[in-house]
């Protein structure tokens, strides 16, 4: 199995690679765009059997950083333990949580705006997951899970009588080159 290549190891970022990247950055923004208007009382509340918006965005960073971060044996920026693979919803505070996404995404970007060709067909370690499924891949996989719990959250939305935005906003700076 390849291992993903540190920044600087393989060719300069190819323009396939970099669009992936920012089509993840393109999701980051649709999250940021699902929670806008919303009351900080509602972000940490569950409805129904559904996750809070809290939780949800903890969840969101934890994937992040064990993907792009403690994969690749650099330091967590939280502990998002609580918020992994099906663990049950404990009371969440949104804006420490929101916080730490921000500064996971931030020093996930770091290593994401260098990948080329190579990196994408690489594999990061640590889980079994990591073995089977390449970095191109587990950026797929990313955005996936994020418009899935965009759409978790757009119907929390609805069920607290908040208005419901579009789907899928602009896609400038998402394009493909």
């Amino acid at each position: 199995m390849e291992r993903a290549p540190a920044i600087g190891e393989g060719a300069a970022p190819s323009a396939e690679a970099q669009h992936l990247v920012r089509y993840v950055q393109h999701v980051r923004r649709e999250l940021r765009r699902a929670l806008e208007g919303m009351r900080l009382a509602d972000l940490e509340r569950r409805v129904g059997n559904l996750n809070s918006v809290a939780w949800i965005v903890g969840h969101l960073a934890w994937q992040e950083q064990s993907y792009w971060l403690t994969s690749r044996g650099q330091r967590a920026v939280a502990d998002l333990a609580a918020f992994g693979r099906g663990d049950p919803d404990p009371d969440a505070a949104f804006e420490p949580l929101f916080a730490a996404w921000e500064a996971v995404t931030a020093a996930a970007d770091s290593w994401l705006a260098g990948l080329d060709e190579a990196a994408l067909r690489g594999h990061v370690g640590g889980r079994r997951l990591f073995e089977v499924e390449n970095v191109g891949t587990l950026l797929t996989r990313v955005i996936g899970h994020y418009y899935l719990h965009i759409g978790q959250i757009t119907a929390i939305r609805k069920l607290l009588g908040y208005p419901v935005p579009g789907f899928v906003g602009s896609q400038e700076g998402a394009r493909y080159p």
